[in-house]
């Protein structure tokens, strides 16, 4: 792996089918519209004599079965609220679910209060955890700033060490417990990621990372998969020669 993009790219290679179980047409056409620009096949069955709301099943490359969502959760993680991580910690309500169900599936139009919901769920686990390394791109130092008492807590909680990225300058002080790196006209100018290493278990650790291709819309994916947390960490640490 030699550059964020080419994660991506791997990603973009492992194209999904969406089956959505429903005799609803107007459920069906709006996740045709959430739908028509990201990496999957979108797939109509009927639910027959089933008295349902109906549900979704996502299927991988080689037709596996990956999961499964009513569609009311389902449209949950289309649209998710956004909370501080460490209010996401207290909830009884378990996200897990929603959140694996599209793992390793690209998007290709979120919005920044999607993205931002998302980073969310990973910057949760590391609150929870409270120990390992977080490492989070933000591109601009303005948005760096606008997430500033967040990442004051994270960097003053347990043993985390938290990493944040963007590829201009940060001339206000560092927080508590939070690296800087900053590169000028490198990658991190283009990505948004937020990657935890799981704090010493391989199944904890997650990540996320997209690329904004037009203002405000970004392309990309999260995972739970420790190899490419792995590969996405080593990354950053030899090209920015942290760690």
């Amino acid at each position: 792996m030699n550059s964020l993009g080419a994660v991506i790219e791997s990603i973009e290679r492992r194209r999904k089918t969406l089956e959505v179980h429903t005799d609803d047409d107007a459920v069906v056409a709006e996740l045709r519209r959430q739908f028509e620009t990201r990496n999957v096949v979108l797939v109509h069955r009927s639910l027959g004599s089933l008295d349902e709301a109906g549900f979704v099943i996502v299927r991988d490359t080689d037709d596996e079965f990956r999961g499964a969502l009513g569609i009311d959760q389902f449209r949950a993680l289309l649209s998710p609220r956004t909370h501080p991580p460490w209010k996401l910690a207290e909830t009884e309500q378990d996200r897990s679910e929603l959140f694996d169900f599209l793992e390793n599936t690209l998007f290709t139009s979120y919005s920044r209060r999607q993205m931002l919901a998302t980073a969310r769920e990973i910057e949760e686990r590391a609150w929870r955890i409270s120990s390992g390394s977080l490492y989070t791109g933000f591109e601009r130092a303005r948005a760096f700033a606008a997430q500033r008492e967040v990442y004051d807590r994270l960097g003053s909680h347990g043993s985390l060490a938290v990493t944040v990225f963007f590829d201009d300058a940060w001339d206000a002080s560092v927080p508590e417990g939070v690296t800087v790196v900053t590169e000028p006209n490198s990658e991190l100018g283009e990505y948004w990621f937020v990657v935890f290493d799981g704090g010493g278990n391989e199944l904890e650790s997650c990540a996320l990372l997209a690329e904004e291709r037009r203002p405000g819309e970004y392309y990309g994916f999260w995972t739970y998969d420790p190899t490419i947390v792995r590969e996405l960490v080593s990354h950053l640490e030899t090209t920015y020669d942290i760690g």
